[in-house]
């Protein structure tokens, strides 16, 4: 995997970035340091084990940008294995009203099993996010309990379902939240497809907007998405997903925004090589 060049984007240019970078490994690593292995999967400590994913899924991301390839591929590892012990262990018990909160965990997990070389699990962690962003747990429900309590004005959810339908390779066949009339803020549960998800998408987001809770990994992603499936479906150009491609790399202006953007660029380009190359 290749990685990408410093954003020209990025407020502070090249030595901010690698300053930042620096900074926000040695964070990582002290954090973790103030922890004990005893801590992790704790059923009482849920935010500790999910920061501590978080924390290893970035060290790969930082190490992988450096070069360090084995160091991030054994971080990412453990990020996943981390994650998958975590959500079987809750799946059993899991609610309808849980399962969004566990769908940032099982799409990040799957990018990490993913880049890691775990392609089998990252399908598995891409099944649990597509199904959890709607409050599906089990997969056969015909609909979620309270449509309505799941919806996402961030639209992030559904981005995440968005993402892992993609990935899974099912753009048609399914139900989801959709807004059927133009002017309207009330979403319902429809059959729909992929298109349909993402038009939900940027309407939560023009939603999000308003209210000032988008963030550039997530308004830069429907344009990118829109060009991947055009391609996939015959009717888009490898010029133009390429292009939506370089954009969304190029909406990467601090850290937070790098750690969120930059592995979603690399997933794709490994999951997807004839669709952004010539």
């Amino acid at each position: 995997m290749a990685r990408l060049r410093v954003p020209e984007s990025y407020k502070g240019g090249r030595k901010k970035w690698v300053a930042d970078l620096e900074k926000s490994v040695q964070v990582q690593k002290q954090y973790l340091a103030t922890l004990t292995g005893t801590e992790l999967g704790r059923p009482d400590m849920p935010t500790r084990t999910e920061a501590v994913f978080e924390s290893w899924f970035a060290l790969g991301i930082f190490n992988h940008w450096q070069g360090e390839e084995e160091v991030a591929r054994a971080y990412w590892v453990q990020a996943s294995s981390l994650a998958l012990a975590y959500i079987e262990r809750d799946l059993p018990t899991l609610t309808c009203e849980d399962a969004p909160n566990y769908a940032r965990l099982a799409r990040n997990a799957a990018l990490s099993a993913a880049l890691s070389g775990q392609e089998p699990l990252a399908r598995t962690f891409f099944s649990y996010a597509g199904r959890f962003s709607t409050g599906l747990v089990t997969g056969q429900e015909e609909r979620p309990a309270d449509p309505g309590a799941v919806l996402d004005f961030t639209g992030v959810l559904t981005l995440y379902r968005i993402y892992s339908l993609i990935r899974l390779g099912r753009l048609s066949g399914f139900h989801g939240l959709i807004f059927p009339e133009a002017n309207s803020d009330e979403a319902v549960w429809s059959q729909t497809d992929i298109h349909g998800l993402l038009e939900a998408a940027e309407r939560c987001l023009a939603i999000g907007r308003r209210e000032r809770f988008v963030f550039a990994s997530e308004k830069g992603l429907p344009p990118l998405l829109r060009a991947l499936v055009a391609v996939l479906e015959g009717r888009g150009t490898q010029e133009a997903a390429r292009k939506a491609l370089v954009t969304y790399e190029r909406s990467i202006r601090d850290m937070s925004d790098f750690r969120h953007i930059y592995p979603v660029v690399l997933d794709l380009k490994a999951a997807f090589p004839t669709a952004f190359t010539a």
